[in-house]
């Protein structure tokens, strides 16, 4: 085992943790406690693919009985909450060696999933772990409805990212990517991209990705899968075209119109009093990996 390099130390139940956390998850501790609480949302009770229509609330009970189980063969205390949401509670007393390391790994000075990034060793681990890892990300921040469509009709699959984090789209392209899953667009929360009146713009930010390439990621949360089954049997039947990865060049944009809200405090430093036309050219703001100077 090469030394000092901490990807190796990474497994598939960290990994899939390290997912949860980064995509809804928020740490709280004082002296006394140490928590980490994870939010499963979901914008209605029922959510419907093609043909098939799911109790939501029900389905992401049931699918968090595996996941409980498997954090507590890892020692972690956690627990199932219900209300009006459904989360899952890690609670520490002291600090044990799981704490310390997933605190290391999420950067002690990031408290929730508003500002946590990809843990930089998760670039360098295992594709198994990278697989992990998005899954995480997409049980608590995937949505698979049949309206999440293309103009063509062709379903994809839409990461919704917290407004205010910026940083972590271009991260979750490259971490897909280099599993050789396409991203087809990112709908960046931002007034080039969502236009609007008022602050209308400043929504998730939406990274869609076409449901025959996220099949090779998949979801554990049960109606997720089901329905992305569903999704990619009607994908494959009626479009051939692959969806190529991004080389980062922009191609066909259209020159947007100026909007008001281009500089607002609602925009990171990178972006703030600057126009795009396209989401690439945010990506490039925010240190598109392909688009490095």
């Amino acid at each position: 085992m090469e030394k000092n390099k901490i990807s190796n130390f990474l497994t598939a139940d960290i990994s899939y943790l390290l997912g949860l956390i980064t995509g809804h998850g928020e740490i709280q501790y004082n002296s006394d406690v140490k928590k980490i609480i994870i939010d499963f949302e979901y914008k209605t009770l029922e959510s419907k693919a093609i043909t098939k229509v799911f109790d939501q609330r029900l389905h992401i009970q049931t699918s968090l009985d595996p996941v409980v189980y498997r954090l507590q063969q890892m020692g972690i205390n956690v627990q199932k909450i219900t209300g009006d949401k459904i989360s899952l509670v890690l609670t520490w007393i002291k600090e044990d060696i799981a704490w310390l390391f997933i605190k290391f790994l999420i950067n002690g000075t990031r408290f929730s999933y508003h500002d946590f990034l990809i843990p930089e060793p998760m670039f360098e681990t295992t594709d198994a772990n990278k697989k992990e890892f998005l899954r995480g990300l997409a049980d608590v921040t995937g949505f698979v409805r049949k309206s999440n469509v293309d103009q063509s009709g062709r379903h994809r699959v839409y990461i919704e990212i917290s407004n205010k984090n910026w940083f972590l789209p271009p991260q979750i392209c490259q971490l897909t990517q280099s599993l050789n899953v396409a991203i087809q667009y990112i709908g960046y929360g931002h007034p080039n991209i969502r236009g609007g009146t008022g602050t209308s713009w400043a929504k998730e930010h939406q990274i869609k990705i076409y449901a025959e390439d996220f099949e090779n990621i998949g979801f554990y949360i049960s109606h997720k899968n089901e329905a992305l089954a569903e999704l990619v049997e009607y994908n494959k039947s009626n479009f051939t075209r692959r969806q190529a990865l991004c080389n980062g060049i922009a191609s066909r944009e259209k020159t947007k119109e100026t909007h008001p809200h281009e500089t607002h405090d609602k925009l990171p430093d990178e972006l703030n009093g600057k126009h795009f036309n396209g989401f690439k050219a945010i990506c490039k703001c925010l240190g598109c990996y392909l688009q490095k100077d």
